[in-house]
Order: C-alpha cells, then structure tokens, then sequence
C-alpha cells in the first residue's frame, strides 16, 4: 500500500526506496522483538552463602554489638532484608551446615549419633561396648568419624549441575570425610574446593595421636595447617579464592559457598586486624569477615554481577559460651555473644539456634527492611531452587520452605510451625511469636547436666521475651490453651512422618583420619563413637 502510493506520485525509484524502507521497519521489530525476549528470559541467578562459625546473635553491629564494629555487614542489611528471627538447622556445626547445604532435617539424613562407647573393667580387663544414647545426642564428625551426607540426598551442587552451574566451596567443610574422602566436597557435588575437611584444628604438634588438619585444594592436601601453614593467613587466603571464583565465573552461573571460621576455637585473625576490636581475637577475628563480605560485595558490583546474585549472610550456630574457660584440647579459649537470648551453641535456647540472617540481592530485594518473620538456614536450598526456577525432584522432601514471599513482600514466612531437632529428639517448635520446648539439656556447649523433659512443654512468647526467662501458663496468656494444644498436635504429627536416617555419627576409625600423604596410618580400629580416649577413639 505504501509503495503504490509513492509510485503514482514520485516515480519508480521512490518505490524501491519505500520498499527498502519497510524492510528496515521489519528488522528493527524482529530485533526489538529478539530484545524484549532476551529480557523476559534473564540469565539464571547466582549465588553466594557467607556462613560463618559459632557467630552469636549478638556479634553483629547491625544486630547491637557494642564492641564489634561490622560496617560492611550493617551495609549489607542496609541494602537489603535483616532477619531478627533467623535459625539455624540445628545448634552444632556438621548437622547444621548438613541442613544448609541440602535443605533437609540432619536427623532426616543421619547427621547425628545415638549410640557411645562406655568403657567397664572386670578383673582389669576392660571392655568396651555400645550402648544407646538418650533423649538426642547432638554431636559432630570428628577428624576419624566414618560418615557423611549420604548418597540418597541431594546436595544443591548436584541440583545445580544439571542447570550450568559451576559450584565452589571455600572454606570449612566439617560435613564428613569418609574413609576414601567420599564425603568431602568435591564428591558431593562441587567442582572445586579450597579449605579444610574440618576447621583449622591442631592437635598442638602431637601428631603420633591425631594429626593436624589439612588445607585441601580438591581432594589433595596443599600442607597442614600450623605446621605448614600460618593459621593467621587462612581468611585471607579463603577471601582471595572466593573473589577469584567469582571472577572466574563472571560469564557463567555459580554457587560460591565460602565457609570462613576464624571464630570458632581456637578463634584467629589475620595479622591486620590483630587488635582492632574491643572484643579481643573475636572481634579482630568478626572485623575481618566482615571485611571480606564488603570486598565479596563489591567484586559483585564492579562485574556488574550484584543485580543477579542473592547473597544470604549467616552463622551455623550460635555463639560457644566458653570464654576463657581453660580446655584441654584448645588452651584459652574465646567465644561470641548470643546477646539478650539465653543459652549457646549446642542448645536449643534461643541463643543456640537463632542467629544473625542477612539476605541481599539489588533491585530484586527491597533494601531498609527489617524482618519479624521466620525464617531458617534450612530454606537456603528450597528457596533458590525457586529462584532459579529448578523443580525439586519428583516425591523428594525438602524441610525448607521457599522464602520469595518474605524475601519480596508478597506474603508471610511459609513456616507455619519450625521444629528444632537434637540428635534424633524433638526439642522445641517455633509458632509464631510462641516456642515450645519438650526437652531441654544445658545453657552452653560445655554445661550439659541431665537432660529434662516437659509434659506439658515449656512454653514461652520469644516476641516479648527474648531471654526465655518467663514461662507461659493459662494465668498471663489468654492463648496458651490453644496454642499449646495445636503445638503439641503438629509436633506429634512431625515425629510420626519423620523417618530419620541412618545414624552417621556412629562408627569411627583411628585409621580414616586425614593421616595422608604424609603421616604414617595407625592400624584400623573401628568402633562406635564415644568419648576421647575409649578405645583410641575420639569421635564426639
């Protein structure tokens, strides 16, 4: 039509030039249109996991630290969404860290132990059998432990795999080892891993009894730690490894789970920040975490990679209360600060499950918001799976819920009641601004006295009473009735569907330690898990 226009008024050439014309209109809307479906279809989301050591609730700035300065962090909340009642999977290392990297329950993978070694002695011959522990054991792998994730739960590294996604882990492990290293990362999912099978342990140069950890570049040990290695380089060394990872990977989408532990004990800073807190080698060892989340940021940020990558910042359980107390494994120690909550690290008080939670992703999470609802390290798998819209596999059970309606403001946290397992017991369960405590066992890691029931469970409002310091009772709450009936009735209905797996804790094996290459390997000896020095073992 255009065309027989220009032809009956100007002649054949403007025809061809009209012509010419509306084949230029043409392309202009297919490469408009090839945009506008490049943009509906975004490149899939990265993502970082900051998971630090046995940092308490209180060791933050931003969370109300007096002494600690974390100005990168308190940025970080800032920018996006601080969570005040964020927790963890459980209140130790191994089965929490087990929670966040595969979304599921410890107890529901075998992440804890229920049976220990007990030693008797008849005519001064001893023997040592198994017998089974009650009320949950919460415990850890230690350095000659057997198990691990096993193989019929995912990782989200194996989840991601399919998808293009290059993992990496920095950092600690403490997830398993095995007795062909069939446990640690790089059998697990990720692609690449610089750090250690456990934390920076030495056994202070005793090596004949257990040796000093490893660094690990793969599945191959760069030297040991202390021996070889100057501890007080280690966060460094992560941080430079994490930032090259994400540089590396700048073209493609990554996992980065970077596992900085220079809080937990023996707590180690870097010489440059060496004396800069008010909180001792805590603090100096927090300042320079949170100095490497600033640079993890801004790395982010000068690849132009911030806008598609969710960063979440947290701790795998709350602070060790054993400042200063003498130990024969550490010497001095020093711990962190849960704040107002009561309780530590390896309890299920407030202070030993509840942590600082930071989520930041620009222009995607909105920045200045603070938020009340529940939320759990547990979500981390669930909750980018949603975001990088990947199914969970047919029929398989996540414990996590996706947290975009929080994350977004869309809606309120999926978590309708949060349960807290300890070994293989249900402690406690979370409803709302209520908690429910069945059991109970100790304040802190090193005070754990007989462990005590309740019948009807201990209940308090953790809204207005963060120190758990003032039980619930029909006579100060007009709600208790319910709310305690409808506790008990979800908790009955969680043991009851909870098929817990097989006890990893269990076996261990002076001769799986981490001896090789360069140790000699003491005789194998596999027995099951009890105290240090029954049977040569030292499983927790």
């Amino acid at each position: 039509h255009i065309g027989s226009m220009i032809m009956s008024r100007h002649g054949l050439p403007h025809l061809i030039v009209a012509a010419s014309c509306t084949m230029l209109l043409l392309s202009l809307c297919s490469f408009v249109s090839v945009v506008q479906g490049q943009r509906s279809s975004p490149a899939p989301p990265n993502l970082v996991v900051i998971l630090t050591d046995d940092v308490g609730y209180g060791d933050l700035s931003i969370y109300g630290s007096p002494s600690i300065r974390t100005p990168r962090l308190d940025q970080m909340a800032r920018e996006g969404i601080k969570f005040d009642y964020f927790y963890t999977g459980q209140p130790i290392c191994t089965p929490s860290r087990g929670a966040v990297i595969t979304g599921r329950q410890p107890v529901r993978i075998g992440l804890y132990q229920n049976v220990q070694a007990v030693s008797s002695s008849n005519n001064g011959n001893v023997t040592t059998t198994c017998v089974d522990v009650p009320n949950g054991m919460s415990s850890v792998l230690w350095w000659n432990g057997l198990g691990g994730i096993p193989n019929s739960t995912y990782t989200l590294p194996q989840l991601l795999k399919p998808h293009g996604y290059h993992s990496a882990a920095v950092g600690k492990w403490h997830i398993g080892i095995g007795r062909s290293l069939e446990f640690l990362p790089m059998q697990k999912g990720f692609d690449e891993f610089f750090g250690t099978p456990m934390w920076h342990y030495s056994n202070q140069g005793n090596e004949t009894q257990q040796p000093d950890m490893p660094l690990l570049e793969g599945n191959k040990m760069v030297g040991r730690i202390y021996r070889d290695i100057d501890v007080t380089t280690l966060t460094e060394q992560y941080l430079n490894r994490s930032l090259r990872i994400i540089e590396e990977n700048k073209n493609k989408p990554f996992f980065l789970y970077y596992c900085p532990d220079g809080t937990h004990a023996p707590v180690v800073a870097g010489k440059r920040f060496q004396g800069t807190s008010a909180r001792g080698t805590f603090g100096d060892a927090m300042q320079e975490i949170d100095y490497g989340v600033g640079r993890i940021m801004d790395k982010l940020r000068e690849l132009d990679l911030a806008e598609n990558t969710f960063v979440v910042f947290s701790s795998d359980n709350g602070p060790a209360l054993y400042t200063y107390l003498a130990s024969t494994m550490f010497g001095k120690l020093e711990g962190g600060s849960a704040g107002l909550l009561r309780g530590g690290k390896g309890t299920t008080w407030e202070g030993g499950i509840r942590v600082p939670g930071i989520a930041w992703w620009p222009n995607r999470i909105s920045p200045n918001q603070i938020s009340l609802e529940v939320a759990s390290l547990l979500d981390v798998v669930p909750t980018f799976l949603a975001l990088a819209k990947i199914p969970v596999p047919s029929g398989y059970i996540l414990d996590g819920k996706d947290l975009s309606p929080v994350l977004f403001g869309t809606g309120p946290s999926p978590h309708e009641y949060l349960f807290h397992w300890r070994g293989d017991t249900l402690y406690a369960c979370i409803y709302g601004r209520y908690k429910a405590h069945f059991w109970t066992q100790g304040d802190h890691l090193f005070n754990y006295p007989t462990t005590q029931e309740y019948d009807p469970p201990l209940l308090f409002n953790v809204h207005t009473d963060p120190s758990e310091q003032f039980p619930l009772d029909a006579t100060n709450d007009p709600n208790y009735t319910n709310v305690l009936a409808l506790i008990t009735a979800a908790a009955k209905t969680e043991r009851a569907n909870m098929l817990p797996g097989t006890a990893q804790f269990n076996l261990c094996d002076p001769a799986a330690g981490m001896w090789r290459p360069d140790l000699p390997v003491p005789p194998s000896h596999v027995t099951c898990c009890g105290p240090a020095g029954v049977n040569g073992t030292g499983c927790c």
